[in-house]
């Protein structure tokens, strides 16, 4: 959907002050809103398939205000697609690529985008002139990257650059229910391991029947709490597959060891509601906002749903993130696995490739100006360039500082052509078949057998 066809220069107006009463200003300023447009790419159209914006309203927002910023600085019009991260999990964008339906560029997560490596545009040239503030700030990602892709003969190329970070996956909690308990605050935050987590939960219950949730659903499954107790009880082994993509990890003691602590809390400890084997980190985030929660772990991106929703929760500090605890005798530090949300280019064809291809890297440059990262981080995870995270510091809800302090050494999930399939497709249905009873070490063992089966 072209944006103009959908925001009218009033929308625009509205739009950017209703950011801005929020804290969130980005780089469509009004005096560019107003101006005319850019010529440096005037008469060059790109297409872009956007999914950060599917998080929360606030984020489709500053999507659009990003968008129509880079059209008057530059000229260049954008068509803009508001996709949803089941189009490159499921089939669509695989089956678009292959019958020649593709974007210029596009948003996801770039441990999903190696079933279209072959369809996409390296972008080392590209990086590699940055201006300089800009690159020092996004430098300790590169090798983050090229870790994620060490299956492929070309893992030094960059595909997917990312912009915005998501630690998988922090804390958080109300301190209203946390006083209803007769719990301290200061002198039990953060959690600091599972027999923490239990002791107090069990207090939470005075509060409300459920106040905390594990989710079965077939997108949470594989890549909230659960990761991050494996991480802390074995490192090497506590992603989906093996460091030569050649077998699944997800038979090791650790694995067993966590996902038995995660059934637990649901079917052993009764923390988690009935609706488990179904539910979601962003269910679990509005319940949170309506009381009916205590202390969910949830993806930084609901930041931005508890600002629109709660945003007097957030000044008064009734809202409080923390970093991931480590399972009891884990490591602390060493509990997060880092998502990263990225651009890709595809690559082009015909006599305007060369000009499209470098529209679409100026389109992703104006998402990594200082502004844009700012306002990113404020409301759907923390920004990608690092030069810029000490001024994020001191929200009342302490967001960037929890989740900050799970990057000390965190892990990065493979981007393997099958990802999809290994981290959700195959592995949320025996999480599932956990939950409704069934022993857990066989379960991942019949899991780890479909896995090796594939790789």
């Amino acid at each position: 959907m072209d944006l103009d066809a959908r925001y009218s220069r009033r929308d625009f107006v509205a739009m950017t002050a209703g950011l801005a009463a929020m804290g969130l200003t980005t780089s469509l300023t009004p005096d560019l809103l107003h101006a005319q447009a850019g010529s440096d790419l005037k008469g060059v159209t790109i297409v872009y398939w956007n999914m950060i914006g599917v998080q929360n309203p606030i984020v489709k927002r500053l999507s659009a205000s990003i968008v129509k910023a880079f059209e008057q600085r530059t000229g260049a019009k954008v068509k803009t697609t508001w996709d949803t991260y089941g189009s490159i999990i499921g089939p669509k964008y695989r089956t678009n690529f292959i019958a020649g339906i593709t974007p210029t560029v596009f948003d996801g997560s770039n441990r999903w985008s190696g079933q279209l490596r072959s369809f996409l545009r390296p972008m080392n040239d590209f990086i590699a002139d940055l201006d300089p503030e800009t690159h020092a700030g996004m430098a300790w990602l590169l090798p983050l990257v090229e870790q994620q892709n060490r299956g492929y003969p070309d893992a030094d190329q960059i595909y997917d650059l990312p912009f915005t970070l998501i630690p998988q996956a922090p804390f958080v909690t109300r301190l209203d229910h946390w006083e209803q308990a007769g719990l301290d605050f200061d002198s039990n935050w953060p959690i600091r391991d599972t027999e923490h987590l239990v002791e107090l939960l069990t207090a939470l219950q005075s509060v409300t029947e459920y106040p905390y949730e594990v989710y079965g659903k077939i997108w949470d499954a594989g890549d909230t709490q659960l990761n991050g107790w494996v991480r802390s009880l074995d490192i090497p082994n506590s992603d989906f597959i093996n460091d030569d993509w050649s077998r699944s990890n997800c038979d090791t003691d650790a694995w067993v060891t966590a996902v038995q602590f995660y059934i637990d809390l649901y079917r052993k400890y009764g923390f988690s509601s009935p609706n488990t084997p179904q539910s979601t980190d962003e269910a679990a985030v509005e319940q949170l906002i309506r009381g009916q929660k205590s202390l969910v772990h949830a993806d930084i991106l609901n930041r931005g749903t508890i600002l629109r929703r709660l945003r007097r929760g957030i000044e008064d500090g009734i809202i409080q993130w923390g970093p991931h605890c480590p399972m009891a005798g884990g490591t602390t530090g060493s509990t997060a696995f880092l998502s990263m949300s990225s651009f890709s280019i595809a690559r082009q064809e015909g006599p305007d490739a060369a000009i499209k291809e470098a529209a679409a890297w100026e389109f992703i440059k104006e998402w990594l100006l200082p502004e844009n990262q700012i306002a990113l981080a404020k409301s759907c995870g923390l920004c990608a360039r690092r030069d810029l995270w000490e001024g994020l510091k001191g929200a009342p809800d302490r967001y960037i500082e929890a989740v900050i302090s799970m990057l000390d050494n965190p892990g990065v999930w493979s981007n393997h052509v099958r990802s999809v399939d290994i981290q959700y497709n195959l592995f949320a249905p025996h999480i599932q078949q956990a939950m409704q009873g069934n022993d857990v070490a066989s379960e991942l063992r019949a899991y780890a057998a479909e896995v090796n089966k594939i790789l």
